[in-house]
């Protein structure tokens, strides 16, 4: 059997609740600039690149992010301007774009053209996928990534074609690039495919489970470190009810209302970078933990405490966590980085660790040398750290008090740590999407009624900021599904809806109950921590989850977003 369908997605805005702002101060030859970015470490370089100045002189400051979602992840001209006017007439400036011009100055998601084909013998195994995506820019949404790490099959075709010298504002990456999009014309495919062959959509993702990554290069084709994709499956229809799903479409009503069930996959492929992190004792008896990325509602924070208190064995309350200043210590991949591509917590956690044993080795250190410590004199090996206390040769003495009687501030380790050079595994994180609409017979209104998500991403580091990120993630895809589209002016490339009374996004009304269920395997090939990326995977096939429960309402197929009354009235 084979199944052919076209897919459409409009072009969207990030529309993150912060607007794009900068203040910058030059004094002395240096620039001090305070802006909402996701890498301040990278937002320096190519400040400094633009300027014509060394990397040393140009300092970024944001330690709180209102909102990202890949927009803030590259440098754009509202905070060079503010740099340049504040170096030209030698005072501060502050620039601050109005909703407006967030449209056209920063960046958006492009459209996409997708073409995909699914060939299949009667048993529901495929035996081809061709997946052919034609897009505004490579940088952003290509929708071909995501068709190389869902399913098995011994042919593949992913082929892009980009549309150059088009007159509109820049594209550029935003939340889950490429495996979003891809994922919404492949996770709707194989809805339609396993109605066609009458099989349980389920069963037909089992049938079609992937253990190697695709590859052009047979070296190339590594197993998933850790994958329990086929859990999340078994875990997420018991959670949802999927066996009260009537697979004939239009079967279930509730008065006036269609009742559907669609479920889709999320794959997002897991990335480490390498991360400098300092790790300092100090004399009150606190331990900061530093690092120069960011966070923009992903909980780094959070994270950076938790580690800390972890890897010293002290409580929560004595770690002060640092970050948001490219002054502080950076590794050249979190240089990249910094918050985005889903890969921050998975970089720093591992690096904490490593820097918490060289603070803990030169605090051992200071303890048998300095002539003022009560375990001076002692072998090194001697002395044991536990719980944020030293004890060796019949005495006890806590850091804070080792420091103080030594007269020293504060004493500790930057370290840099990252991945291996070479892997043998290929590393990613699952979910398992399920959603449940209710669609108005007589107006089209779909509303969203369940949501469950099963979720394999490794070790959960902090389990609260980890179910935040996967509904933040479920509701930037379903809204992708159900609202959001920039519409362009074809005689001159404005964007007619360039605010939030037009651009339509979702509110706290339209979200209902979300049921998040984390396996909490950890991946330890991955590292040591065995915490893998979560910040997109939630966006990840949520808008095919919509899409597959409103044909299962209707009997009306949508395979051009967003979806609105006007299709299902047709």
């Amino acid at each position: 059997m084979t199944l052919t369908g076209t897919y459409d997605l409009p072009p969207r805005h990030h529309n993150a609740l912060e607007p794009h702002a900068a203040v910058a101060m030059w004094r002395d030859g240096q620039v001090t600039i305070h802006s909402a970015t996701q890498g301040p470490s990278a937002h320096a370089l190519e400040i400094a690149a633009a300027l014509g100045v060394g990397p040393d002189a140009v300092r970024v400051v944001s330690p709180h992010v209102g909102g990202g979602f890949g927009g803030k992840a590259f440098t754009w001209a509202p905070t060079l301007l503010a740099a340049a006017a504040a170096r030209e007439l030698d005072r501060p400036v502050k620039v601050v774009t109005t909703r407006e011009q967030l449209f056209t100055v920063t960046g958006h998601r492009s459209a996409v053209h997708q073409r995909l084909t699914l060939g299949a013998r009667a048993d529901g195994r495929l035996n081809a996928v061709k997946h052919d995506s034609i897009s505004e820019a490579i940088v952003e949404d290509p929708g071909i990534r995501a068709t190389l790490h869902f399913y098995a099959t011994p042919n593949l075709h992913a082929g892009l074609r980009i549309t150059a010298g088009m007159d509109l504002p820049r594209t550029t990456i935003m939340r889950a690039p490429g495996d979003e999009t891809g994922s919404f014309a492949l996770e709707s495919a194989m809805d339609e495919l396993a109605e066609r062959l009458g099989m349980d959509p389920i069963d037909l993702r089992l049938a079609n489970y992937l253990t190697h990554a695709h590859s052009a290069d047979p070296a190339g084709r590594l197993p998933y470190s850790s994958k329990h994709l086929d859990e999340c499956y078994r875990v997420g229809a018991r959670r949802f009810g999927w066996h009260r799903r009537d697979p004939q479409p239009r079967a279930a009503s509730d008065g006036d209302w269609f009742v559907g069930m669609g479920m889709a996959t999320a794959v997002l492929g897991a990335a480490r970078a390498e991360a400098a992190i300092r790790v300092h004792f100090h004399a009150d008896g606190t331990a900061s933990v530093a690092t120069s990325t960011a966070d923009l509602g992903t909980g780094m924070w959070t994270v950076l405490a938790v580690m800390g208190a972890d890897s010293l064995g002290i409580p929560i309350s004595r770690v002060r966590p640092a970050i948001g200043d490219s002054r502080l210590p950076v590794g050249a991949g979190n240089a990249i980085y910094g918050a985005i591509g889903s890969a921050a917590t998975a970089t720093v956690a591992p690096a904490v660790g490593a820097a918490t044993r060289d603070a803990i080795t030169a605090l051992i250190h200071h303890a048998v040398t300095h002539r003022r410590s009560p375990l001076q004199g002692l072998d090194p090996g001697e002395v044991r750290y536990r719980h944020g206390t030293l004890t060796g040769g019949g005495r006890t003495v806590g850091f804070g008090e080792l420091l103080t009687a030594t007269r020293t501030d504060n004493l500790g380790a930057t370290t840099a740590s990252g991945p291996p050079a070479t892997q043998p595994h290929t590393f990613a994180s699952y979910a398992a999407h399920f959603c449940e609409v209710r669609v108005h017979r007589w107006t089209g209104e779909t509303r969203m009624s369940r949501l469950t998500s099963a979720v394999d991403a490794g070790a959960i580091v902090n389990r609260k900021a980890a179910r935040n990120q996967i509904i933040g993630g479920l509701v930037f895809g379903t809204g992708a599904a159900l609202l959001e589209a920039s519409h362009v002016e074809p005689a001159t490339g404005r964007i007619a809806n360039a605010n939030l009374a037009d651009y339509l996004l979702h509110v706290n009304a339209d979200i209902p109950d979300i049921d998040v269920h984390f396996l909490d395997h950890p991946d330890t090939a991955f590292s040591a921590v065995g915490a893998r990326g979560i910040g997109e995977l939630g966006t990840i096939g949520a808008a095919a989850a919509v899409a597959n429960a409103v044909y299962n309402a209707t009997g009306t197929r949508i395979r051009a977003l967003p979806i609105t009354p006007d299709k299902l009235l047709q």
